[in-house]
């Protein structure tokens, strides 16, 4: 089996309404837990301390739950020679009014020069460093707002919250259009 085939098992046992209704009532680490928790045993069957694959595993995770709470994003995009994972609500506006436009970026990697890199570049296309949000397998202390897939430090459930907060405080209307 693949990541996405455990990934979309885990979803299908868990409920696509539970879902929708977790999202709504602000409980999507409930269920981003749930789902990574179902993963965990075929992870470890193809490497779970493989930056690589858990950083597959929540950028699929990710993008399932962008859509099916119609959260507004551009996924694997450039802007000018820059690679963009996900830009929520999208690479125009990131041209036009950075501040109200998220950037996530899954490095894939341990190696903290590579992952520095990435967030100069970065930098170049959205000069709000907290605007930058990396979602990577171990904490790490860089200028970007970190969500860790660290199982003792699961910061990565709370992303989808937190995006909602960001998108309800943005000034942007493509931002507030919510299955939720």
């Amino acid at each position: 089996m693949e990541i996405k085939d455990f990934l979309y098992q885990a979803i299908s046992e868990y409920g696509e309404k539970r879902i929708l209704s977790d999202i709504a009532q602000g409980e999507s680490p409930v269920t981003i837990n749930a789902i990574f928790d179902h993963c965990t045993p075929d992870l470890e069957k193809v490497g779970k301390n493989n930056p690589e694959i858990v950083g597959s595993l929540a950028e699929g995770l990710t993008h399932y739950m962008l859509t099916v709470a119609l959260i507004p994003s551009q996924r694997k995009t450039v802007l000018e020679s820059v690679d963009i994972d996900i830009a929520v609500p999208d690479v125009k506006t990131l041209s036009s009014s950075p501040e109200n436009v998220i950037i996530i970026s899954f490095p894939k990697t341990r190696e903290i020069n590579k992952i520095k890199e990435l967030i100069s570049k970065l930098k170049k296309i959205q000069p709000k460093t907290e605007n930058i949000w990396l979602v990577v397998d171990e904490p790490v202390s860089v200028e970007a707002k970190v969500y860790t897939l660290d199982r003792n430090e699961f910061t990565f459930a709370n992303m989808i919250n937190d995006l909602i907060n960001f998108s309800s405080n943005a000034k942007q209307s493509k931002l507030k259009i919510f299955r939720i």
